[in-house]
């Protein structure tokens, strides 16, 4: 199994937190249970809900793994009752800045049997040969329940087969995804060049905010791997500063009379100083 955490730029909007979240077994009883795969987004979020989503990740993986005697659905089930309740006190508490605006996917895999469960707009697709199947369609919570408060609900049940691959995306993600052909795309080609295919795209990420959670299995190794894509800045160069610079003052004083040869070089040496200052200022402030 192949694990790929895609994130696209994380801090280009303000009021948006995703994360991904992977647990594998600790120990010979947690094995019982399988792995335990989480990815979410909170929008419109507020500063102190900076921590929200690893802090549900947690809860649901401690509540999870605290049953090793169950079956994975049943332990599934006791978690997200736990999970539930945590959430219902944080309403009783006026903490409801995150209602309507969580979107979280919840995936235990033992071997090949997979559970699975979701709150909120998000994805969970299974791609498997050239077939693109919404596996998460029927965890969607049709009948909302004020009271007791339950976000997550409806648990569902499947098997996988080797060569399957499960993408969990965002909306704008996804969105993106789609209209580009890449979720057909990443089925087709091998496991070790997705990373290298998604590298050679970076550019047309750019301008999207979300996360793309990958789990492959095609290969029987647990392997992770974690990288963002980030818009590019443009890099600072010193000469051309320092020639537009010079250009705005020598601009400055062709109206006003000719610069001679002497004068040009007098200018240059107060840029110079100018920007010697300024670079030592910033050194000094730094350390």
């Amino acid at each position: 199994m192949e694990i790929f955490e895609l994130h696209f730029n994380p801090k280009l909007k303000e009021d948006l937190i995703f994360d991904s979240f992977c647990y594998e077994p600790e120990n010979v009883y947690e094995k019982r249970l399988g792995s335990l795969y989480m990815a979410g987004e909170l929008k419109d979020a507020l500063p102190q809900n900076s921590k929200f989503l690893s802090k549900l990740a947690q809860i649901i993986k401690t509540n999870y793994f605290e049953h090793t005697s169950l079956s994975p659905e049943r332990s599934l089930k006791a978690s997200l009752k736990k999970t539930n309740e945590f959430l219902f006190k944080l309403v009783q508490k006026d903490n409801t800045s995150w209602l309507g605006n969580l979107n979280f996917a919840i995936l235990a895999i033992r071997r090949l049997n997979l559970n699975l469960t979701k709150a909120g707009n998000i994805k969970i697709l299974l791609l498997r040969g050239s077939e693109t199947i919404d596996i998460g369609e029927r965890a969607e919570l049709k009948d909302f329940e004020p009271y007791p408060l339950k976000i997550f609900k409806n648990i569902v049940s499947g098997k996988l087969i080797e060569d399957d691959l499960i993408a969990v995306l965002t909306k704008e993600t996804f969105e993106f995804f789609s209209e580009e052909n890449l979720i057909d795309e990443i089925a087709k080609i091998p496991t070790d060049r997705v990373k290298k295919f998604l590298k050679s795209k970076n550019k047309i990420f750019s301008e999207i905010s979300g996360l793309c959670l990958l789990i492959s299995l095609r290969t029987k190794v647990v392997k992770k791997e974690s990288f963002a894509f980030k818009k590019q800045l443009p890099v600072f160069s010193f000469k051309k500063s320092f020639v537009k610079i010079f250009n705005q003052i020598k601009n400055l004083f062709i109206p006003k009379f000719e610069i001679t040869e002497e004068s040009k070089q007098k200018i240059i040496l107060i840029i110079a100083l100018i920007l010697i200052l300024l670079l030592g200022f910033f050194v000094f402030k730094n350390h």
